[in-house]
């Protein structure tokens, strides 16, 4: 399967919160998300890797990394 098929739920969940993703940081544990938000860029840190989390934990992380931004 490619990689861009792969991630294109989680992109959706981005979409579906008004958020368009720029890119994805990978590190060893974790990803980061680079996503704008009207005329502002938010760097989201998530607490692993986008494939190990469900589509709801994906969601409750965003939301909260919303939360402590604004």
């Amino acid at each position: 399967m490619p990689t861009g098929r792969k991630f294109t739920p989680y992109k959706r969940v981005l979409e579906e919160l008004k958020l368009k993703q720029i890119d994805v940081y990978r590190f060893k544990d974790h990803d980061e998300i680079r996503a704008l938000s009207g005329n502002k860029v938010l760097l989201i840190k998530l607490p692993k890797h986008r494939e190990e989390m469900t589509l709801e934990e994906f969601r409750s992380s965003i939301l909260a990394a919303l939360k402590q931004q604004k």
